[in-house]
């Protein structure tokens, strides 16, 4: 796959419905818009105060709620009872979002760990990137970081990498125990044991540059070509996220994986743009 094509090579018509839990922001309104204008799918709005210019579009229907908690637990039983194929997150708190999600009676959970992933088109890169997590899970260790590498490997089959090439950050390529990050990145690679492409630790400019790598001396098949970043921490995956985003002009989407359907949840300073890249990529998620 093209990294131009990603956001632009999209069914003429979506069939999959979006729930939108709080749907009272020109933003996420605007975003909205956008879909419709590219016949992205149907939505499904759950907020206060209703957008009547929008819910004249027979594709829009508005579902009045009164607080953040109505908002959340609708578009969630709109996607338990198959009402709904995507779950996004409006102008409501995560928290509030995410304890609904997370509640076994509503039926989004799975055996996976929930992580958030984001797939950029950066003017700088060869290729889409996805880096993941910048978001959910903030300090992971081996455990978590597993899950998190695998929930990204089927992310890249689902959106047509076959073979994807995996980088687990951090500031070294040496392991040492005063670093954990190291350490930890090491136990993944062991792990997976040459079933995939995954490397580790590498810092980043050898998982995104071959000229860096070579100059290092190192030419395993992940250096230079990563398709898949592994964020050691939070904070490393949310300043590389707005970093790109920020100082290189990068086109974003991002989702929530790991529960039965993917989940929208874009920063609240998102463009309208780069919050309908993330319902481009879900939409890529479902249609698999």
């Amino acid at each position: 796959m093209t990294k131009s094509r990603f956001f632009s090579d999209v069914a003429e018509t979506s069939s999959f419905v979006f729930a939108v839990a709080g749907a009272d922001d020109e933003v996420v309104l605007e975003t909205i818009r956008l879909a419709l204008n590219q016949n992205l799918g149907k939505f499904l709005l759950f907020g206060k105060k209703e957008d009547k210019t929008l819910t004249a579009n027979e594709n829009v229907t508005w579902i009045q709620t009164d607080t953040a908690e109505a908002a959340a637990q609708g578009a969630i039983l709109a996607v338990k009872n198959k009402e709904a194929d995507i779950l996004v997150k409006g102008f409501i708190p995560t928290a509030t979002l995410m304890h609904h999600v997370l509640k076994k009676e509503n039926g989004l959970r799975t055996d996976q760990l929930l992580s958030q992933i984001a797939i950029f088109d950066i003017p700088t890169y060869h290729k889409p990137l996805l880096i993941t997590d910048c978001a959910m899970n903030v300090a992971p260790k081996t455990k978590e970081k597993i899950a998190i590498t695998e929930n990204a490997i089927a992310v890249a089959h689902q959106i047509g990498i076959a073979n994807p090439k995996i980088a687990l950050l951090s500031a070294v390529e040496e392991v040492t125990a005063k670093m954990p990050s190291t350490v930890e990145a090491q136990e993944v690679v062991q792990h997976f044991d040459n079933t995939i492409a995954v490397s580790g630790p590498l810092a980043l400019d050898v998982a995104i540059s071959k000229e860096a790598a070579l100059h290092k001396g190192i030419t395993d098949s992940s250096a230079g070509e990563a398709d898949i970043l592994i964020a050691p921490n939070i904070e490393t995956g949310n300043a590389l996220y707005k970093s790109l985003v920020y100082f290189a002009g990068a086109k974003v989407g991002s989702a929530v994986v790991g529960a039965k359907v993917p989940i929208v949840i874009s920063s609240r300073n998102d463009s309208p743009e780069n919050k309908l890249a993330s319902f481009i990529l879900t939409v890529r998620l479902v249609e698999k």
